[in-house]
């Protein structure tokens, strides 16, 4: 199943679905993430792009008529006005808050996660039911080539990182944590904690993929991992997951957080706190010895938990 494509669909009524792509160009020092989406809801539908940039620690919200969103199912293109975006790339061709932004990249080398019959993607066999929010990953790290114009100024990317992920369905988790970074040579790291429903009960749950030198090590609830420790404290958690012999420590702090648009019953009206270039450390062991130790100061993290 590719879930890259549209999931959802206009005819759905109350629900949403948005896709994530990240850019980290280090030459330039340059930052942003889009956010392409759509609601359905019956009274406030539309399409979106959400754009968020470490040149002034900003998001905007750029709001589309929804008859301004169409798509291509084989090879699957999005088209949100003058914006395109696909597996291979994406064109951007939008007004910010009255500046022209324009964008033209280039995907290569993209990264999935490894995937079967019984792992048809990060949620595992929680896929194949209804949920009030999925979640996929479409690369963990992909190299991206092109051209950003924001007003007069320009910035030509050569050999940035990028990373996609998309949701669906109703809503965001009740509360979640979530971190990505993907700067280092070689690895490149997702970990989310949430809380869910799950047959009309609440359940806590969590997911981690770290790429590292060509391996996949993969820690999940719904496939026996365990949450060993969770601590959350205001813009900052650690985490220590554990299966088997492996352990995971991973310890996360916002840095100029803001408030992002996100889903409440199909209808973009929450917000959550995220960070486009927070810390993050990540050390996996098993036993005593360390196997994996990572460290960035350019990772993306959303904090919305209740202090525990």
């Amino acid at each position: 199943m590719n879930q890259f494509g549209i999931m959802v669909g206009l005819e759905k009524k109350a629900a949403f679905e948005g896709w994530f792509s990240k850019v980290d160009d280090q030459k330039n020092d340059l930052m942003f993430s889009v956010i392409w989406g759509y609601t359905t809801h019956k009274e406030t539908s539309h399409a979106f792009l959400q754009f968020t940039s470490s040149l002034d620690q900003k998001t905007s919200y750029i709001w589309f008529p929804i008859e301004e969103l169409s798509y291509e199912k084989d090879p699957f293109v999005l088209h949100i006005g003058k914006n395109r975006l696909t597996e291979k790339g994406m064109v951007l061709d939008f007004l910010m808050d009255g500046i022209p932004v324009k964008g033209e990249f280039l995907f290569s080398d993209l990264t999935p996660i490894r995937k079967s019959f019984f792992r048809p993607g990060i949620m595992g066999w929680l896929t194949l039911f209804p949920n009030e929010c999925n979640h996929s990953i479409t690369s963990m790290d992909h190299a991206v080539n092109g051209v950003l114009h924001i007003g007069e100024r320009t910035w030509f990317v050569d050999q940035a990182s990028g990373y996609v992920e998309k949701d669906w369905g109703t809503g965001f988790p009740r509360e979640y944590v979530w971190v990505q970074a993907n700067d280092w040579k070689e690895s490149s790291v997702v970990f989310s904690y949430a809380t869910v429903p799950v047959l009309g009960q609440h359940a806590r749950g969590f997911f981690l993929v770290l790429h590292h030198e060509g391996k996949e090590y993969r820690f999940s609830s719904i496939e026996g991992s365990r949450m060993l420790h969770f601590k959350v404290r205001g813009d900052s958690f650690v985490a220590i997951l554990g299966k088997g012999k492996h352990r995971v420590v991973i310890k996360a702090k916002q840095a100029h957080p803001v408030a992002l648009v996100s889903p409440d019953h199909g209808e973009m009206k929450a917000k959550i706190k995220e960070s486009l270039d927070g810390r993050v450390e990540v050390l996996l062991q098993k036993g005593k010895k360390n196997l994996v130790h990572l460290e960035t100061d350019r990772a993306s993290i959303d904090v919305h938990y209740d202090q525990l």
